[in-house]
């Protein structure tokens, strides 16, 4: 068994990488870009849509890409997993996205897979993935595909 001391950084680790993922909804949703850039270290990336690396891509692409997909967007996440081991730690994330573009909604579903670090700052996303089940109308229901990525043919 661990030492108490041991358990206790374990569950601060884990209730601070949920606070991360939690603030990145609520950043991303409300258009926070400093607050958003911020939640990833320096050279962080995410992929999904687009891959992009780094504080001044991650700006460019979620504060004027991503807009222009969307006139509106919320992210609803839940089942959290980690598994940290030091100052590093991985894990997914389901995620339900609905969202509006140019008067008609959409629903759809998917996941996140995270690499965190621990930094002075506290814990980082280094990584970030998202991968999509569906993508649809909402008034199709959930029968839609997955979203292109950008610059593949539609």
């Amino acid at each position: 068994m661990l030492a108490i001391e041991q358990r206790l950084l374990r569950l601060e680790d884990l209730a601070a990488i949920a606070d991360l993922r939690a603030r990145y909804v609520h950043h991303l949703d409300h258009r926070e870009w400093d607050e958003f850039v911020d939640l990833f270290v320096p050279d962080g990336s995410f992929e999904g849509l687009a891959r992009v690396q780094g504080h001044a891509a991650l700006r460019q692409f979620f504060s004027v890409e991503v807009p222009a997909m969307q006139d509106q967007f919320w992210h609803f996440c839940t089942n959290g997993t980690a598994q940290v081991e030091g100052d590093r730690a991985t894990g997914r994330l389901s995620m339900e996205f609905i969202s509006v573009t140019k008067g008609v909604s959409y629903v759809s579903a998917g996941h996140y897979d995270d690499v965190c670090v621990r930094t002075p700052g506290g814990w980082k996303f280094q990584s970030r993935r998202i991968t999509f089940y569906f993508y649809s109308p909402l008034k199709d229901g959930f029968t839609g595909v997955p979203p292109k990525p950008a610059g593949e043919p539609g």
